[in-house]
């Protein structure tokens, strides 16, 4: 959305129960529309269920930002809540990049512990619990590269849904979003949005055929540019966003009526009832219009978004919001008891009044004599009576949720069971989880002993709270879960991690634990410990049986921040930039240069260094060895001496960055292939027609613009005034032909 959103580092706490390891194990728990269309493809311009080549509509939400104002929500309790609640159909996951910037630039920077680009374990661990949630809710999930600036990350990206895409590659309920919203003005153009789509698509076609969603011009709102030069893939469908006060239905709905008319499908994965920027009052009229055309053409879509109206960590606040407050709402007693938003009445509305039976679905055309409407019941329920037809027998599909003794349905889990009847019919048993229940700080962790603890939700110190020279990571000062059953906290790795009440003695303690009994994690030895949380069931809530994996790890040295990055003249003398020891531990700092133990072109001395009397470019690795608490670390800059373009090393930094590139920079034409820099303008002259490709590597050797088209003989130019200041290698192909050159954006 256009939308600038500010962030303090502050991140929110939440409490989640705790999960598989990963979303291989996770299968169905409910009866929902994966089960009736399986994985999504496309069928000319309608997308449609593999299982039965089925239109599908399906009707949604979309999750706030995955960052720390989000990410309370990014919550399997939460997922379960509203599939059962609001009826949706499938969710999206709007994964934070780097930047928040609307417009496509680098202003207002995503925290760096949330962001993918500085901290992916973090989001794929989320994306992952987020995946299993899916499955289990029997909905689809939509993995959205939630950037205006795409084209500009191809390499992380492309790294990303490869990544996502094979590892998720049999799973029917993955969408993939490669792109939320380009924006022309910074470069995102459709030539630039294609070009992108050509190398990231091809990266998840290699796993799976997965329906992909690809963002559209300015802001998502032109569908039809890309149905008019669509990517070369098939199961793609192009996106449009609205926001219904700014963008009326009789403005922009032509832009999707003309892509399906041009043959290519639609998928609205984030609209509002609001403003654009996510405020105003939401326009109920305007929505209405859109709803009734989303519906009228079978347009899936998800809604912007599942939060609460006032964040907890930025007190930014959103009329988009579907829930009231400024709390998190991270249990199912909390949603249930949540005031709606105007929006948020409206949303509900929509998605409830068009629910659909999918257990009546994927049973219809099997009926008979012994089949029966679907039914459910409560997991602590025991059995369900008078429910089986007299003089028929049943066998169940799911016997560890299901099974049948004499005229009853017996409850062993939650989940659903097909029964088959013995002549051949079928009816849908579904049982439903009760909820479970939680204790406050504890869910899965890794921790380091430089004091950081991480989880999916948040950020927390580890410090010696109870004074006994070892380190603690502090829980709850309550016996009781936070649904009010006591508590039972049992480690099954006492060596690495233990668990007990301590008197809380730190400065870090708050006020109300100073001094008082806490329980706490405290650590003792490196490696990866499971601690058992038991507590009885009580009314509304399940008893907990819950294992939690806590992980303990060695630090990461801290080299002096004095090296980095630098460009220094030639003939220069420091006596700083090349420490001999490690700032934690004084562990040895060594260096290589290019690769290698020496360079030609510097020299190290005491701390500091002496450049030669010409220009070089030098990657410098330091690297300091493994010590009692401190792993392994390396860190690698990058020092230009000189005017980088004049290096006259570059063979040399090329081939030790990316040996498969192997640039040999010349200025010169290379063969009949011409090419120049004028300004920030590569110009290029060609003897024949034919495919050109135009590749653009950093300073680091790393692939940031790919470009292609066929030309004609003659002289040509390109625009490159898009890419940020800094210095590039440029390569121009045209079949055998090829010409090299370095450019300095200034």
């Amino acid at each position: 959305m256009r939308l600038t959103k500010l962030l303090t580092s502050i991140l929110v706490g939440a409490a989640v129960s705790a999960f598989a390891a990963d979303a291989s194990t996770a299968f169905p728990r409910k009866v929902g529309p994966v089960s009736y269309y399986g994985a999504l493809h496309t069928n000319g311009n309608k997308i449609v269920g593999a299982k039965n080549n089925q239109q599908a509509m399906l009707r949604g939400v979309s999750l706030f930002w995955s960052d720390a104002t989000g990410a309370s929500y990014y919550n399997p309790a939460v997922i379960s809540w509203v599939v059962d609640n609001f009826k949706i159909d499938v969710f999206r996951y709007a994964m934070a990049i780097e930047y928040y910037d609307s417009d496509g630039g680098t202003k207002n920077q995503v925290d760096a512990g949330s962001a993918y680009k500085t901290s992916p374990e973090g989001q794929m661990s989320m994306i992952d619990k987020m995946v299993q949630a899916a499955i289990e809710n029997d909905v689809y999930i939509i993995l959205d590269w939630h950037s205006h600036r795409a084209h500009l990350e191809t390499s992380i990206a492309k790294d990303f849904f490869q990544k996502v895409s094979k590892k998720y590659k049999d799973v029917p309920n993955v969408i993939y979003e490669i792109y939320n919203e380009p924006v022309s003005g910074s470069g995102g153009d459709w030539g630039a949005i294609k070009n992108y789509a050509n190398q990231v698509v091809p990266a998840i076609r290699a796993n799976t055929q997965n329906l992909v969603i690809v963002g559209t011009p300015n802001w998502s709102q032109h569908p039809e540019q890309g149905a008019r030069d669509p990517i070369s893939s098939p199961n793609i469908a192009y996106v449009l966003h609205f926001y219904a006060a700014t963008h009326s239905q009789g403005s922009y709905g032509g832009n999707v009526s003309s892509a399906l008319s041009a043959g290519s499908p639609v998928f609205i994965s984030e609209w509002g009832t609001t403003n654009a920027d996510g405020n105003g009052d939401p326009n109920s009229s305007a929505t209405s219009a859109w709803t009734t055309f989303m519906d009228q053409n079978n347009i899936p879509n998800c809604n912007w978004s599942l939060r609460q109206l006032t964040s907890d960590v930025d007190q930014k606040s959103e009329k988009s919001a579907i829930f009231a407050g400024d709390k998190s709402l991270i249990t199912a007693a909390a949603l249930d008891a949540a005031t709606l938003t105007t929006s948020g009445n409206i949303v509900k509305s929509y998605l409830t009044k068009n629910a659909r039976s999918w257990p009546d679905s994927i049973t219809k055309g099997k009926s008979g004599s012994c089949s029966f409407k679907a039914t459910s019941a409560k997991q602590t329920d025991g059995k369900i009576s008078n429910v089986l037809k007299s003089g028929c027998t049943y066998t169940s599909s799911n016997e560890k949720v299901v099974t049948v003794s004499g005229s009853d349905i017996v409850i062993n889990d939650y989940g659903y069971a097909i029964l088959t009847g013995n002549d051949g019919s079928q009816s849908v048993v579904s049982i439903k989880q009760v909820a479970g229940q939680t204790i406050t700080n504890l869910e899965d962790m890794t921790c380091n002993f430089s004091g950081t603890c991480k989880t999916a939700s948040k950020t927390g110190r580890t410090v010696d709270f109870d004074g006994d020279n070892v380190n603690d990571y502090v829980l709850t000062m309550e016996d009781k879960t936070n649904e009010g059953s006591a508590f039972k906290l049992t480690s099954l790795d006492p060596t690495i991690v233990s668990v007990s009440k301590s008197t809380c003695k730190s400065t870090s303690c708050s006020n109300a634990q100073k001094n008082k009994q806490v329980w706490m994690l405290h650590f003792l030895g490196y490696g990866t410990a499971r601690v058992v949380a038991t507590a009885a069931a009580i009314p509304g809530f399940r008893a907990m049986q819950d294992t939690f994996e806590i992980k303990y790890q060695k630090a990461n040295h801290r080299i002096s921040e004095k090296f980095k990055n630098q460009t220094v003249p030639i003939n220069f003398e420091s006596a700083t930039g090349l420490p001999d020891v490690t700032i934690t531990d004084k562990a040895q700092i060594t260096y290589t240069f290019n690769g290698k133990e020496t360079s030609a072109y510097m020299i190290k001395f005491g701390e500091g260094f002496a450049t030669s009397a010409y220009p070089a470019i030098i990657s410098i690795t330091a690297s300091a060895p493994e010590t009692a608490n401190y792993a392994a670390t390396t860190k690698t800059v990058l020092f230009i001496i000189g005017d980088s373009a004049s290096a006259i090393n570059k063979d040399e930094y090329y081939q030790y960055i990316n040996p498969s590139i192997a640039i040999k920079p010349v200025h010169k034409a290379q063969n009949n292939l011409k090419a120049s820099i004028n300004g920030s303008t590569l110009q290029f002259t060609t003897r024949k027609t034919g495919l050109v490709k135009v590749d653009v590597y950093d300073a680091l050797g790393v692939s940031v613009m790919q470009k292609s088209d066929v030309y004609g003989a003659g002289s040509h130019s390109m625009n490159l005034k898009a890419l940020p200041s800094g210095s590039y290698t440029l390569v121009v192909r045209q079949g055998s032909q090829k010409s090299s050159l370095h450019w300095t954006n200034k």
